[in-house]
């Protein structure tokens, strides 16, 4: 239906057409109320006559409008009329970015200049939770005054969920062709894994930002062939023409990144949209200073040598970036002397563990989880080639430190890849040997200068400097200085660096919102450290602290990386790349297949709804901090804003939620937020869960730090303890509401909720998890892989195996995080914690 000039839609006054597409038609029109030139979209008729979609564009829409960013089109309403929905949208104007690139390849700082625009857009939405799934030239709008500004955001999803995730020639037909012109016109921007019908996250609008730069600077598309079907097999199957081979003067830093977003495996993309944004506009700003030779730096001339360093630190970023992207080898021919380079020393899938230098600053010791294997002790040489030698006779071990006298301090463990699991303590000659035990219940050690001595860190915290002498403090990766009169380690929340002396004094604090893994420079002056202002880390660089407690940066690139050692020459550090991602797992009963579902990485909580529809997870990672609702076929995920998540009401229309001092039930969808009243003393953290018994009451285990968790009854507005402390990070409410079960120091005890005694169960040792209707009590027991599930039959107090949660693919696996079950063991979610990392040699840090 077309609208006329003149038309009234609510309090907006059609003006005339501006087009039209397969999100429907668009015509300029007035505000009347405030005087305002506006856009308004007329939804399609398909839309509007199917009730699902309609119910669903008009849930999601809402989230959308709630985004606010300079490079995003801004959406104020979503309003309804006698011909249906429509949006109210900020009218620009400008061109197309189709109309832009029609006349010609861009120049290069107006390129990077809309680039990392567009890609600051696409972080914030990211963060939300919001994906566009449909970003291409004519998406983009450029005004007057040259901002970019994204259309559409988020409606392609909306108005055509079925191409969230589904083959391509499926959705054609229920477009019903080109009626809507959707799948053609965006063909060449699409991403491999939405080509092949695979699902899609913010790593495919990655994609398609990467073929607009690509097109933007070339004039071509990266993936158009002479026809559908041959450009479709392109973007799944081929690499694009060399950037660089079709415009010279593009900086190598640019055709990496575009490289990297046009990766075909959304993992080798970035891991976020803000770092694609950072290095753009880094690019951007230092495009002149790339573009020519600066000036040689001299102490004469402070301008040269500010420009220089700036120039190292980007040019550090570019050539991670480039090994991520598998291309450091091409990079070193074109280097120059000075900038920092990033030698890859492993090449296979896993998990390193630790990475020490021999004496010699050449031999490298490292260890590492391959594959499904435990954490073996390796060695390597920075001189060249890809072979790495077992140490022979080590078994499962975490190398902790070369002496030097060539000397291995390792730590034997059955843990396959977990750092700072408690294990023994050996040390092993480094021409292998059998090791020889020295203590137990150790996570950390380093030797001092002698050789003989160590500085040890036990399983409770407590540090010894050298054995015997110990260091009131609680600690963590204990590094000991080349001159052996210091020790450097990591404390306390929020986190600082410490560096005290073998006369138990301290010299340097340096705090840090997060901190993780340390090295001392060869002359004793400095302690390098990775650290983040993110509680997550994820976003973590290098830092070196002197002893007078002033910190400078020295490494940031794209994604996380951590500092293992430094050479004791001083040439070269040993770094690791990766840090690890949390998902999560659904599994049915009657079903082998799991089903995972990925939110940001950085999951730290969930619940699942009684029918096992809906989870309630928390998403930690900087961006994307928040609440959301997932339903566990993978179907939809809504963010609920930001808060910690504690827990879903049985239906799953309520989402109890943490947010700084308050505790609120939000609505799921519609309906008021309830604020609730704070429990005195007692703050939730990262272990905290709730849940509801089956008469509405709400219980919550509030867990606190070394006092241990305890169960609380919300009763009108006091918090009733039902349990004592020491509870274990999980518990189960009875199917009659009458009992909580909880776990402390790993032993079930039945509490009763109004009154009376406690009741031990005999047998069922572990955490549990789980009251089905029947009497059975699900227990997860203690360790870590495989972990076991089993039923207790509280009744006659008998125990039968019920699962055995070994994923199908362990590579990098180190944790087995929270379990649900709901509906006696129908659905069973689990979380699963993934690092995969990989270690280089970095030269030229300074």
């Amino acid at each position: 239906m077309s609208l006329t000039a003149g038309t009234r839609l609510g309090p907006y006054e059609i003006l005339g057409p501006l087009g039209a597409g397969g999100m429907g038609e668009v015509y300029r029109a007035k505000d009347t109320r405030l005087g305002r030139d506006v856009a308004i979209k007329v939804l399609p008729a398909d839309v509007v006559q199917d009730p699902d979609r309609l119910a669903r564009f008009e849930r999601e829409a809402k989230a959308v409008s709630a985004l606010n960013h300079p490079n995003i089109v801004t959406l104020y309403e979503v309003a309804t009329s006698d011909i249906g929905p429509y949006l109210v949208l900020e009218r620009i104007e400008g061109q197309s970015l189709r109309q832009v690139i029609a006349a010609g390849p861009l120049p290069l700082r107006r390129l990077l200049h809309l680039s990392a625009q567009i890609a600051d857009g696409l972080a914030k939405a990211h963060g939300a939770g919001i994906v566009h799934r449909d970003l291409k030239p004519d998406n983009v709008m450029v005004t007057d005054d040259g901002f970019a500004k994204i259309v559409d955001f988020g409606l392609a999803k909306l108005v055509f969920p079925e191409l969230d995730a589904g083959p391509i020639a499926d959705a054609t037909t229920q477009v019903k062709g080109t009626e809507s012109g959707l799948v053609l016109g965006t063909l060449g921007y699409l991403s491999p894994e939405q080509a092949a019908g695979k699902p899609a996250d913010y790593r495919a609008d990655q994609f398609a930002l990467g073929a607009l730069m690509y097109e933007m600077a070339t004039g071509e598309r990266p993936f158009r062939r002479e026809t559908f079907l041959e450009s479709l097999a392109a973007t799944i199957r081929d690499e694009p023409e060399p950037l660089r081979s079709k415009r010279a003067d593009a900086p190598p830093q640019l055709a990496w990144m575009v490289e990297r977003c046009l990766a075909k495996d959304p993992n080798d993309r970035y891991a976020s949209t803000k770092d694609l944004a950072r290095d753009l506009g880094d690019l951007r700003d230092h495009l002149s200073e790339i573009t020519r030779m600066p000036p040689p730096e001299s102490p004469t001339n402070p301008v040269a040598s500010s420009l220089w360093r700036r120039r190292s630190l980007l040019i550090a970023a570019a050539v991670a970036l480039a090994l991520l992207l598998g291309v450091g080898g091409t990079y070193e021919a074109m280097r120059p002397a000075g900038a920092p380079s990033y030698q890859p020393l492993t090449f296979r899938r896993g998990t390193i563990t630790g990475a020490r230098f021999a004496p010699d600053s050449k031999t490298v010791y490292y260890s590492a989880a391959f594959g499904a294997d435990e954490s073996r002790v390796f060695r390597t040489s920075i001189d060249g080639g890809v072979e790495s030698d077992l140490v022979s006779h080590v078994p499962s071990a975490f190398i902790l430190s070369v002496s030097h006298q060539n000397e291995l301090a390792v730590l034997l463990t059955n843990r396959r890849n977990q750092s700072g699991s408690p294990g023994t303590l050996a040390r092993v000659p480094a021409l292998g040997g059998t090791p020889h035990p020295l203590l137990e219940g150790i996570t950390d050690a380093d030797w001092l200068a002698d050789g003989e001595s160590l500085a040890v860190r036990y399983a409770d915290g407590r540090l010894e400097f050298p054995e015997g002498h110990p260091i009131p403090v609680a600690a963590r990766m204990p590094r000991v200085s080349p001159n052996g009169k210091l020790v450097a380690f990591i404390t306390g929340e929020p986190t600082a660096i410490e560096v005290w002396d073998l006369q138990g004094q301290r010299h340097t604090t340096f705090t840090i919102t997060f901190a993780w893994g340390l090295a001392w420079s060869p002359d004793s002056r400095e302690v390098w450290f990775s650290g983040s202002d993110t509680h997550s880390g994820y976003d973590r660089a290098i830092y070196a602290l002197g002893l007078s407690g002033e910190a400078r940066l020295v490494a940031r690139v794209p994604g996380p990386i951590t500092i293992q050692d430094i050479a004791p020459d001083g040439k070269g550090a040993l770094v690791m790349s990766g840090a690890g991602v949390t998902s999560l797992t659904v599994l049915h009963a009657g079903q082998t297949q799991e089903q995972t579902i990925d939110l940001f990485g950085r999951t730290d909580f969930f619940t699942l709804s009684d029918d096992g529809r809906w989870i309630l997870a928390h998403e930690n990672r900087e961006g994307a901090e928040g609440t959301y609702r997932l339903a566990t076929d993978g179907s939809e995920r809504v963010n609920l804003g930001p808060g910690r998540a504690l827990g879903l009401s049985p239906d799953g229309t309520l989402a109890l939620v943490q947010r700084q001092d308050q505790l609120l039930l939000l609505p799921t969808g519609v309906g008021s937020t309830t604020t609730l009243p704070i429990n005195p003393g007692r703050q939730p953290n990262l272990n905290s869960t709730a849940q509801w018994s089956p008469d509405g009451r709400l219980f919550v285990l509030f867990q606190e730090g070394r006092r241990g968790g305890q169960v609380y009854m919300l009763d009108g507005q006091q918090w009733l303890p039902v349990t004592p402390e020491g509870a274990d990070a999980g518990f189960a409410v009875s199917p009659n509401g009458r009992w909580i079960a909880a776990a402390i120091a790993g032993t079930t005890t039945l509490y009763p909720i109004d009154g009376g005694q406690p009741r031990p169960l005999t047998g069922a040792e572990g955490t549990p998890i789980h009251w089905s209707s029947d009497g059975w009590l699900f227990i997860r027991s203690r360790g870590q892989f495989p972990t076991r599930i089993y039923r207790h039959e509280i009744a006659t107090g008998h125990n039968q195996p019920w699962r055995e949660i070994t994923p199908a693919d362990p590579t990098g696996l180190f944790e087995i995080g929270a379990i649900r079950i709901v509906k006696d063991g129908a659905v069973c979610v689990y979380a699963g914690t993934r690092g995969l990392t990989e270690l280089f040699y970095a030269r030229g840090l300074r």
